[in-house]
């Protein structure tokens, strides 16, 4: 995700974006077709939210922003729920504030490419539901393509339309979350147990405590290995 978002540099193999090699791009062109949102954002001093979100309209409007920018940073502030916060201080908000005030920033920069590292970390199960159920909208509404790293697997099941799961930095399975998230996969890559549960067609997984778990973490301790 860092090297998508040029913040890292592969060490090996290429990125397309549209067809275009990554490295081709200026940070300002990819600005306008890829926005992040980080697992946490650490701010060190006080900007109003809405001046934060707007930092989103940047690589559209650079530094003076017209009544549009201005115009589409509130419609998402809206839609995440944080109207009323718009001249609070960003850093008197609360971790999950952060967190939607950080998608709806993302939401203004209008990309054709979001991608999220844990977009509902800190968020109670409602809120959860909520923003997922918000980015899967927005990704078919807008034709946006949205990316998640998520640690819920539950959560992914209920919003992915395709899941990549991971083991040992190394693609280990990637489908639909039928094809991915079955007992077997996560037996394997977990070392648990578990019953897969069919819920409104999307595997629900409902864990099992085991003697596998104990093994598991054994044989991590030696390799150093997991899953993600």
């Amino acid at each position: 995700m860092h090297c998508m978002n040029k913040l890292q540099t592969p060490t090996s193999g290429t990125i397309y974006i549209d067809g275009k090699n990554l490295k081709s791009y200026s940070l300002k062109e990819l600005a306008k077709i890829v926005s992040f949102v980080p697992h946490s954002e650490d701010t060190t001093f006080s900007m109003p939210v809405l001046d934060t979100v707007l930092l989103g309209r940047m690589p559209h409007a650079g530094t003076i922003m017209s009544e549009k920018d201005v115009r589409i940073a509130a419609e998402n502030l809206k839609l995440l729920g944080m109207q009323d916060f718009a001249m609070h201080g960003f850093d008197e908000l609360s971790a999950g504030q952060h967190q939607k005030v950080m998608i709806a920033r993302s939401l203004t920069q209008e990309p054709k490419i979001m991608l999220l590292d844990e977009p509902t970390a800190n968020l109670d199960v409602k809120f959860q539901m909520l923003v997922m159920r918000l980015l899967r909208d927005v990704a078919k509404l807008k034709g946006i393509t949205v990316i998640t790293i998520c640690h819920d697997l539950n959560v992914t099941s209920m919003y992915a339309d395709r899941v990549v799961m991971l083991c040992d930095h190394r693609i280990y399975a990637d489908g639909s979350p039928k094809e991915v998230l079955t007992r077997e996969n996560i037996v394997k890559l977990y070392g648990i147990d578990c019953e897969i549960i069919d819920i409104q067609g999307r595997p629900h997984i409902a864990l099992l405590d085991g003697d596998e778990l104990d093994s598991h973490l054994s044989d991590n301790m030696v390799s150093g290995s997991g899953g993600e």
